[in-house]
């Protein structure tokens, strides 16, 4: 009797199983929602004012890349703070540009960033 009641069991979680299976499958492409136009031109005025914020972070940040490359002292102390400088003004610049056209951008064009990293923190 306690065979045939296991046995029954077995038989029956064996049914079972082909239907607990089931899986759903994720793509994030598909069940993310795409971000709106007015959270593209949030994010754009966010990205524009960490720019003018933190343009001056260029300065450090290139001297650290290129002391982690192994350039020479006078490299570091003679063209490391005009890169950096300049990349400063340009990061600066660019995030002035994107604070004041962020309400006026085109629906498909003006969203990406213009400087990679988009952020530098």
């Amino acid at each position: 009797m306690f065979k045939k009641v296991i046995l029954i069991m077995v038989l029956f979680s064996l049914c079972l199983q082909p239907v607990l299976v089931f899986a759903q499958e994720y793509n994030p492409d598909e069940d993310l929602p795409k971000p709106t136009r007015f959270e593209k031109s949030l994010t754009k005025l966010g990205r524009g004012l960490s720019n003018i914020m933190f343009g001056w972070a260029e300065i450090p940040l290139t001297f650290d890349k290129k002391l982690k490359e192994g350039k020479p002292f006078g490299y570091l102390f003679g063209v490391v703070p005009v890169l950096g400088t300049a990349r400063a003004v340009m990061r600066t610049g660019t995030g002035v540009f994107e604070a004041v056209t962020f309400p006026v951008t085109d629906k498909e064009v003006n969203f990406q960033p213009v400087l990679e990293p988009e952020f530098l923190f």
